[in-house]
């Protein structure tokens, strides 16, 4: 009776079919791949809140308060794009001081 089948004591990590961390040879590789992706869903949630803000803007039917809650969710979706784009810009400074090829 065999309890033990067998034993990788000798895998080799750096192949990515066994380890899918090892596709990120470097930190540019990581940077390459999260930073577009945040841009994406940032995005989509800046386009979410400025018609959401729009909706409640149209719908205060001249209510004062309302108005205002709507005026802030626009004006806060404005600033949370301006973010987006700052990072972006960030980023590329970033790669170009420190030499480094990121292709975003």
């Amino acid at each position: 009776m065999n309890i033990v089948r067998s034993v990788y004591a000798q895998v080799d990590f750096s192949d990515k079919n066994i380890n899918p961390a090892a596709k990120f040879d470097s930190i540019t590789s990581l940077v390459n791949l999260i930073v577009p992706l945040m841009m994406i869903v940032g995005g989509i949630i800046t386009l979410t809140m400025l018609l959401l803000g729009a909706y409640k803007y149209l719908t205060s039917q001249g209510n004062p308060e309302k108005i205002s809650k709507a005026q802030s969710v626009i004006i806060y979706a404005i600033i949370g794009l301006f973010l987006i784009v700052a990072s972006f810009i960030i980023t590329k400074i970033i790669g170009f001081v420190l030499k480094v090829n990121m292709p975003l």
